[in-house]
């Protein structure tokens, strides 16, 4: 239990304790991400289960209507996507890698809370002998209705560094291994075409930690992160807010079914 003056690292460790236990999530999720030197939103509404991962995304904005629906194991272990406009028909696609990978930083395996948990756990346990001094608490704050904590990871041993590609690896497997962003990889080496176009032996740029800085906001209730910030050595890079989130909703098995009666495949 946390006292009544908690740290920023209570509040991280009591969020990595709480969102493991979650097994369903339903939330609406405003992202903004720096893609080519802009800033691209998107809004979605998404519901996901972990076992067997399963995930239901719609969006509102900028494509309204638009819908993906994964269930492990399923149609090749392809996505199912309603695209709501040309070419007028479902399509199966990898989330890996095409389509599904352009404009965007992340996958729909990283939906729900486990992902940015995983980083800044990692993060947490990399620095361990500094970490009270890199995670700052600023007080309580308001967000999405929600009595909420702030809280900011600085990191001042943020840094490019030159890394050498070994056998069998990919800027995805890079990326999960040393919990970075493969979307600023591919960024930072803008001679490298997709994801998998990498040989062993060749040395690339990858930062050392996801990011510089980040700011988060976690709801003080629940302790599942509610927004955050995300900066690189240019400034924003990320942002996601979450809202109207529920956690471990029931969830029936046909809602990831794209027969399900309010869904448009």
């Amino acid at each position: 239990m946390m006292g009544d003056n908690p740290s920023g690292y209570e509040i991280a460790r009591e969020m990595f304790g709480r969102t493991a236990d979650i097994q369903t999530l339903t939330y609406t999720i405003t992202k903004q991400e720096r893609i080519k030197g802009k800033i691209i939103k998107q809004v979605s509404f998404t519901k996901m289960q972990k076992s067997p991962y399963a995930v239901y995304l719609r969006q509102t904005y900028p494509n309204d209507g638009m819908e993906v629906l994964y269930v492990q194991g399923l149609n090749n272990d392809k996505a199912l996507i309603n695209p709501n406009g040309f070419p007028w028909l479902n399509l199966k696609l990898n989330p890996h890698d095409g389509i599904m990978r352009n404009d965007q930083h992340h996958t729909i395996f990283q939906s729900g809370f486990d992902h940015v948990v995983s980083i800044l756990e990692f993060l947490c346990i990399k620095y361990k002998d500094r970490i009270d001094e890199m995670v700052v608490y600023n007080g309580e704050v308001m967000q999405d209705g929600r009595m909420s904590h702030s809280i900011t990871f600085v990191n001042p041993y943020f840094e490019l560094i030159e890394y050498q590609i070994e056998e069998g690896e990919t800027i995805e497997h890079i990326a999960d291994k040393y919990k970075l962003s493969a979307y600023m990889i591919l960024e930072k080496n803008p001679k490298i075409k997709n994801y998998e176009d990498v040989i062993p032996g060749q040395t690339i740029l990858i930062p050392n930690d996801y990011s510089p800085k980040l700011n988060l906001i976690i709801d003080a209730t629940e302790f599942v992160p509610l927004k955050m910030e995300v900066f690189d050595d240019k400034g924003l890079y990320e942002l996601y807010e979450y809202s109207k989130v529920v956690v471990n909703p029931e969830i029936a098995a046909e809602e990831f079914s794209e027969g399900f009666k309010y869904y448009d495949f």
